[in-house]
């Protein structure tokens, strides 16, 4: 028998259609579109998975012969997305030129393992109604539903290894960034679930404890988290980006009147700030210090360095490094140092940033470049 609750019942049939209209909003919305698409697909995918477990807790639902062949078939779960949509908003939110590229696609590949029982189900509907297989339900439910009780392990562990990506991504990255305190919330939040789901996933995996589980509390431990996830990820993740684009778009009103002589300056200041001082070999270097090192205010200079330079203060700052780190790859002493050590002595501050940062500048990671003999 399933657990039946009018009033949980009614919490989950608020939350699908909260979270409906929630990544409707973000899908029209003109303001930092791109992000918001994936923000949006992951609060559509949360609330399709709520849907499921409100059908599998509706009785007039389970007794529907029609109902129960379009829930075999339809996929309500795909959980696999959640991971790669978490990781990659973070990324499109940090990083306002970037764009998904063909080869980031197979993030999304894993998506098979959501869709396997769908298929399984559906070759036995059409083979049973094309009389090509016997009238025998029995082994393929029993298959379908075995199989989605250990899909939730690899579905679990994607999510993990997906936050823990997201949060060395917010950590390498600069903290002074407008969405950093949002974003860190956003994983935190989603985190926090897995624990959640964790406590609720052991137990139900133990045969013994399965059933009995499912006839107790049914899915609600999980899903009851999850529609608090549609309205605080939803709304907030909203207003968050509306609020701070908004924000931003007044210092921009405000840094739009520097004239092109003004701009000249401040580059000139900061050409000279890292060419003969070296400042960027600071690995605790930031925009404020910098600010502070020849008292212009931070929006003036990150407006410059964007309208002039095309160029983000961290990306700028990037850039020097990374050409010391060349230079100092090709003088005769640096055989005793370790890529790292000659890392650390351009102002990197972790070898993983470096890494990245890295490739990203020259398409090749540090060793390669050492190998290749570029000079």
């Amino acid at each position: 028998m399933y657990f039946s609750n009018d009033f949980l019942q009614t919490i989950l049939l608020l939350g699908i259609i909260q979270g409906g209209i929630l990544s409707g909003m973000l899908f029209l919305s003109i303001e930092k579109h791109y992000m918001n698409r994936f923000i949006g697909t992951l609060i559509l995918f949360v609330s399709l998975a709520c849907l499921n477990g409100y059908f599998f807790h509706a009785r007039w639902f389970q007794t529907n012969k029609i109902c129960q062949i379009l829930h075999a078939v339809i996929p309500l779960i795909l959980v696999m997305p959640f991971g790669p949509l978490i990781f990659f908003y973070t990324k499109s939110v940090l990083h306002n030129n970037w764009r998904l590229e063909k080869n980031e696609r197979r993030h999304f590949y894993p998506v098979v393992i959501d869709l396997a029982p769908y298929s399984v189900a559906l070759i036995y509907i059409a083979g049973h109604f094309s009389k090509l297989l016997p009238n025998n339900p029995g082994p393929w439910g029993l298959f379908i539903d075995t199989y989605n009780t250990y899909a939730d392990i690899p579905r679990w562990l994607s999510i993990s290894v997906y936050l823990y990506s997201s949060y060395k991504l917010i950590k390498t990255d600069s903290n002074k960034k407008p969405f950093y305190n949002w974003l860190r919330l956003f994983i935190t939040a989603f985190a926090a679930f897995q624990f959640v789901w964790l406590c609720f996933m052991i137990p139900y995996l133990v045969p013994q404890y399965n059933i009995p589980l499912l006839n107790s509390v049914g899915w609600y431990p999980v899903l009851i988290p999850l529609v608090v996830l549609i309205y605080w990820a939803g709304i907030k993740g909203y207003i968050v980006i509306k609020t701070e684009t908004s924000s931003l778009r007044k210092e921009n009103k405000c840094t739009a009147r520097i004239t092109q002589e003004a701009a000249n300056q401040v580059l000139v200041r900061l050409t000279r700030l890292m060419e003969e001082e070296h400042l960027y070999l600071k690995p605790d270097l930031n925009l404020e210090l910098v600010s502070k090192h020849i008292d212009i205010a931070p929006k003036v200079i990150s407006t410059v360095l964007n309208n002039h330079l095309q160029q983000s203060f961290s990306q700028w700052l990037n850039g020097y490094r990374v050409a010391a780190f060349k230079q100092r790859i090709l003088t005769a002493d640096s055989g005793h140092l370790t890529l790292a050590g000659m890392a650390f002595e351009c102002g990197f501050n972790s070898q993983a940033s470096f890494q990245r940062i890295f490739k990203q500048y020259t398409g090749m990671v540090p060793s390669e470049y050492r190998d290749s003999g570029v000079e």
